[in-house]
């Protein structure tokens, strides 16, 4: 198995990732049938997805120009995505009252390592011209989305497990 073929794989699985998270959101809207921090999390999660991913193809078009300010453009966007998601995550908590769980947390904490890999990237790339971060920006990015699908869905089945045994719990007190 070559690289070329990895980088192929990861950079093209982009949009089955957006299809998980939006199908994992269907399903816990679905089961919850309430506002849950686990809910909030993945709105936020398919929106700010669903934006790079749509934005992707006009922005690598973009930034294929020679001039530093396109470059720029491809980095700054998703890092000012994964920014507003950070925000709008804790804001939407405290506007619906809810407990930052787990999850959020989780993936409030993946939103602030894109945008500085976005932002040390840049850095590396145009400031200071190392390439030190290539590889990890070119695999740390799709590896971790890929690895966050596994990870939220069973995270939420621990939570409901718990949720359940709690309930079985207060029943019979």
């Amino acid at each position: 198995m070559s690289w070329s073929y990895i980088d192929s794989l990861l950079f093209s699985l982009d949009k089955v990732i957006f299809v998980s998270y939006f199908f994992v959101l269907v399903l816990a809207m679905a089961v919850e049938r309430k506002v849950s921090s686990f809910v909030i999390t993945l709105i936020v999660l398919t929106v700010a997805n669903g934006a790079m991913t749509s934005l992707s193809p006009m922005l690598y078009q973009y930034a294929s120009q020679p001039d530093l300010s396109a470059k720029f453009a491809w980095y700054a966007s998703f890092a000012l995505i994964d920014m507003l998601a950070v925000f709008l995550l804790f804001k939407f908590h405290k506007l619906l009252a809810q407990n930052v769980g787990f999850i959020a947390k989780l993936v409030g904490m993946l939103f602030v390592v894109f945008a500085t890999l976005q932002t040390g990237r840049f850095i590396d790339r145009f400031v200071f011209n190392t390439e030190f971060l290539q590889y990890i920006y070119q695999y740390a990015i799709p590896l971790l989305n890929i690895a966050l699908v596994p990870v939220i869905i069973t995270a939420w089945l621990a939570e409901l497990k718990l949720q359940r045994r709690n309930t079985r719990y207060e029943a019979v007190l």
